[in-house]
């Protein structure tokens, strides 16, 4: 039986994201192959990291995200990387001596020593071919799985103002658009995330009627689903966008932006938006709020959407990249 070693960044309350898609992973592959768990200590400097991995990696490893510098310590293994997306590389807040370090240590040396990365969209893997020349035969596509918990759940009818969801905070999840849209409209809002001071202050400037959630839980956040009439998640940036997937699987139709990875996840299966037109995302949630047909038809073809994303089939992808490295190939 083949043994990996995952290497995964050090423990988090919050900001699960990374951590979640692998254990789902891992579940479906216990039996199948051998797991070894390592992990990056935060209270210790990187040189010291990687010098303990070096150590105690095992024959295959992967690192699963986030820590992409502890590959320097690979060498002579059989070594794969998932890369989830290079949104902090593009990101033009970080000065240019910020962004040099961070290419050297998490992109172009640990590269060197890593033989099949795993992105989890065709944008980023067009990302890392753009910006750092990578084979793109070295690269495999593999998308993130929509854990199982995540079942469909029928939206009871009832009276009152829609209920929008917003997951997560920050300014490329384009909560100010979102606010700009829905002013004036009889909806509420749940934010799952952290809104900042301004973000708050438009709410209240606009009596619009919100609440806040952070970190949830799964159950929790099922239950936020559960909740809402939509789910939108017009960002401006993202490597997948696993809410698009969690909420189609429990049968919740979705706002999206027409870019990047979330066109690519979603496609023809929600309402695509340009994220940056608060009338355009107004105009979506209306026709989902007063057209049930087009609404149906969302979830209808979202459910199948998300069937593509099975956990199953995911992580028996990750399966084949590990049976071809530990074959030599």
């Amino acid at each position: 039986m083949i043994t990996v070693t995952y290497i995964n960044r050090e423990f988090r309350k919050t900001n699960y994201s990374i951590e979640g898609i692998f254990d789902t992973v891992k579940k479906v592959l216990n039996n199948k192959i051998t797991i070894r768990n390592l992990y990056a200590d935060g209270s210790t400097s990187r040189l010291q990291n990687i010098l303990r991995i070096r150590k105690e990696a095992g024959e295959l490893n992967h690192i699963t995200g986030d820590v992409n510098f502890l590959a320097i310590g690979l060498g002579g293994k059989k070594n794969v990387l998932t890369i989830h997306d290079l949104g902090y590389y593009e990101n033009p807040i970080h000065p240019w001596h910020i962004k040099t370090v961070y290419k050297l240590l998490w992109f172009t040396l640990p590269l060197k020593f890593i033989d099949r990365v795993t992105v989890v969209s065709e944008f980023t893997k067009s990302k890392l071919i753009q910006y750092f020349d990578y084979p793109a035969d070295n690269i495999t596509v593999i998308p993130n799985p929509v854990k199982s918990f995540f079942v469909h759940s029928e939206r009871h009818a009832h009276q009152g103002p829609v209920r929008i969801l917003q997951i997560g905070s920050g300014k490329h999840k384009n909560v100010g658009n979102m606010i700009e849209a829905v002013n004036g409209l009889p909806c509420h809002v749940d934010i799952v995330g952290w809104p900042d001071a301004e973000e708050t202050a438009k709410l209240k400037e606009y009596n619009i009627s919100y609440s806040v959630y952070n970190a949830l839980t799964d159950e929790q956040l099922l239950e936020r689903y559960q909740a809402c009439d939509i789910l939108f998640f017009a960002s401006l940036y993202e490597g997948f966008g696993m809410p698009i997937i969690e909420a189609q699987a429990v049968g919740r139709a979705v706002i999206t932006s027409n870019i990047g990875a979330m066109k690519e996840v979603a496609g023809d299966t929600a309402v695509l938006v340009d994220p940056n037109d608060p009338m355009a995302i107004k105009e979506a949630i209306l026709k989902l709020s007063n057209d049930p047909l087009f609404y149906d038809e969302m979830v209808r073809k979202g459910s199948a959407n998300a069937d593509r994303y099975d956990h199953e089939n995911i992580a028996n992808q990750y399966l084949e990249v590990y049976k071809a490295l530990a074959n030599g190939k």
